[in-house]
């Protein structure tokens, strides 16, 4: 239960906000600045069944907008919680396109983060989703009394 405490204290909880913030700013920007390279990021998953290629375009150019809005939201302060649930379906998304893509043997440069910061996937990456799939569901976190 202290644990559940902890992370529920609005510092905590506010100090995610901004950490997610914060990183959805830093994936956001370098896509919008080259949605042609997200595109082919995105891509590079082969989530065909799921995804029609026809989407791969649609995907690209709103994913980035998704996240730098969530991501001011976050950072401002203003909705928050609104802007770390959708922080954190987000990640829940990301998180299981780069498991399907390891368990199907893919590699490649995910373009997360653009390409500038471009991270092969692997067990890392993996590791990093995870954890910021973790500071989403703590800024997530409701209020209490």
């Amino acid at each position: 239960m202290a644990a559940l405490d902890f992370v529920r204290h609005p510092t905590v909880r506010r100090i995610a906000q901004l950490g997610a913030g914060v990183i959805f700013l830093a994936a956001a920007l370098p896509k919008i600045a080259d949605l042609e390279s997200f595109a082919g990021s995105i891509h590079n998953f082969h989530m065909d069944p799921v995804v029609p290629m026809a989407l791969t375009n649609v995907l690209a150019v709103t994913i980035p907008w998704i996240e730098l809005i969530a991501g001011l939201a976050l950072i401002a302060n203003v909705r928050p919680r609104a802007g770390a649930v959708v922080y954190t379906v987000l990640m829940t998304l990301f998180t299981v396109a780069v498991i399907a893509a390891l368990a199907r043997g893919l590699s490649f440069d995910c373009g997360c983060f653009g390409k500038s910061d471009a991270a092969n996937l692997g067990a890392k990456k993996l590791l990093e989703n995870v954890g910021m799939l973790a500071l989403g569901v703590v800024a997530a976190l409701e209020r209490r009394g």
